[in-house]
């Protein structure tokens, strides 16, 4: 077998079936195309590149679709693999803007959301562990937020 091997995370792209989700401005169909290029990102995109193809998509002003269920499963998948520092900011910051406001929507879709994200509780922990102070902030504000227990295990490490 010949070309590079499929990613977790492009795995979890092509089975998922994005023309059953929504997003903000409609059908989340062709998304996991965004999202895969999202996770690629290399250094010589910037935030604010990136951020564009997320932002008022599968979550806009302070609010979640359906396709944020498949999204975070990507985004963690995507954890498990080497990225750039831009993919890993931009992968962090993306699944905060998820778990965040799915903490206080009360409905089954947050409930889903949230239980998804702390199903990578111990990703997190691991990144944390390994990064600096701002790739750990990052991971910590997630995990404060999905997996409370994991966020003290790190803060008993790292004070």
């Amino acid at each position: 077998m010949s070309g590079r091997q499929e990613s977790l995370a492009d795995a979890v792209i092509r089975s998922t079936d994005w023309a059953s989700f929504e997003l903000f401005n409609g059908t989340a169909d062709g998304f996991g195309e965004l999202l895969a290029a999202f996770i690629a990102a290399d250094e010589s995109r910037t935030a604010d590149d990136l951020w564009d193809t997320m932002d008022n998509r599968v979550f806009a002003q302070d609010d979640i679709f359906s396709a944020a269920e498949p999204t975070i499963e990507v985004l963690l998948a995507a954890l498990s693999e080497p990225r750039s520092r831009t993919a890993w900011i931009g992968i962090l910051d993306l699944l905060f803007h998820l778990v965040q406001p799915a903490s206080y929507r009360g409905d089954e879709l947050g409930g889903r959301c949230l239980m998804v994200a702390a199903q990578g509780g111990w990703l997190l922990v691991r990144e944390a562990l390994a990064s600096d102070a701002l790739l750990r902030d990052a991971c910590l504000e997630i995990l404060d937020i999905c997996a409370p227990d994991c966020a003290r295990a790190i803060r008993m490490v790292h004070g």
